[in-house]
């Protein structure tokens, strides 16, 4: 039973490494507790606990601690940067300040060995457990005996002058140790991200990003409808593919009105630069379609102006597709008389009511 009990012990201890602060009953300062709970060590040696019986150290355990000592040693002679945990644990007792008064003179023992041994109380960082650690129970002497003992274990820092990626923060206090050659980094050794983004600077392709800006994996704004305007500048989100935007990121429309002379559907050449500048717009804004709806006066027969309207809004879409844009795209309606901007009794009123115009869709 005593020796399934010690096994039970020895697996226990080698997980006794650090411990919550709820468990620790020693005056270790917070600066320690946090160094050994959250410190970033190369190595990490743990070894096996060291029994007292009837308060003096076990015979089998005076060996393991030559062995400890001799190990420490080493890691110094190594000039290794260690730190050294001592652990003292007790059995219990109703009294739980005599439990407490055991663990302290158990684990002194073995810091004053260590001392002995020229090993420098600097190093050496104690606590005092008493009975807290109840991993086996009190309910025989036998169990109670394995639970007076003391955990030693060695802790092995990086260099004090390390900065094993150069990049000026030495490795015990560098959080981002892996750093690539000429990254500039903070305090912490870890790169900036100036704009906090998430994407550090080094990676950042847009380092100015304003707060709380989505950006893409090269730390540049989202532009999610590929129009050139970045998301949150755009007021027009869902732009569809084909067509360009203003600064707003909204489409950019244009619209053609060309007026014809009476009873006629060629395009004057005065205005045909008109249809030249539409031509190009309709080629640089592929996702339009435009649709070509020609209009009369009121003078003539409403057939006859059905007609003429059909004409001009074809003679346009002619012309368009002689200046390279895909008839396709193009349709040409007449409406003839009967959506009239003006009045048809003036002059002036016919004149404008002789006309074609375009409307854009997609």
């Amino acid at each position: 039973m005593k020796y399934y009990l010690l096994s039970v012990l020895l697996v226990n201890s080698l997980i006794a490494g650090t411990y919550d602060d709820s468990y620790v009953l020693g005056k270790t300062s917070v600066a320690e507790k946090d160094r050994f709970m959250n410190g970033k060590f190369i190595e990490i040696k743990r070894f096996d606990s060291l029994q007292f019986d009837s308060g003096s150290l076990s015979e089998d355990s005076k060996h393991n601690l030559q062995t400890i000592t001799s190990t420490i040693n080493e890691y110094i002679q190594k000039k290794k940067n260690i730190a050294v945990k001592v652990i003292g644990h007790a059995s219990f007792k109703e009294v739980d300040s005599e439990s407490l008064q055991d663990s302290k003179i158990f684990a002194q023992s073995i810091v004053t060995n260590l001392e002995d041994n020229n090993i420098s109380p600097e190093l050496i960082t104690v606590e005092h457990r008493a009975s807290k650690d109840s991993s086996y129970t009190n309910m025989t002497q036998e169990s109670q005996d394995l639970s007076n003992r003391v955990m030693v274990t060695v802790y092995v820092l990086a260099p004090k002058d390390s900065d094993s990626d150069k990049d000026g923060v030495l490795d015990f206090i560098d959080e981002c140790p892996n750093t690539l050659d000429g990254v500039k980094v903070d305090d912490k050794g870890c790169a900036f991200d100036s704009d906090k983004d998430a994407i550090l600077d080094y990676l950042d392709e847009c380092p100015d990003t304003p707060m709380g800006v989505n950006v893409n994996k090269k730390g540049c704004p989202l532009d999610s409808d590929q129009d050139g305007v970045v998301d949150y500048k755009d007021n027009c989100p869902d732009t569809i593919q084909g067509l360009k935007v203003d600064a707003d990121g909204c489409p950019i429309s244009r619209n053609l009105r060309l007026n014809f002379a009476h009873k006629s559907s060629e395009i004057s050449s005065e205005v045909y630069f008109q249809v030249t500048d539409f031509a190009k717009f309709l080629q640089e804004n592929p996702a339009y379609k435009a649709q070509i709806v020609g209009h009369t006066d009121s003078v003539g027969k409403a057939g006859d102006n059905m007609r003429l309207s059909f004409d001009r809004a074809h003679s346009v879409k002619s012309a368009l597709q002689a200046e390279g844009v895909n008839s396709k795209r193009l349709e040409a309606l007449g409406r003839g008389e009967l959506s009239p901007l003006k009045t048809n009794r003036t002059a002036e009123g016919r004149a404008t009511n002789r006309r074609i115009e375009v409307k854009l869709f997609n």
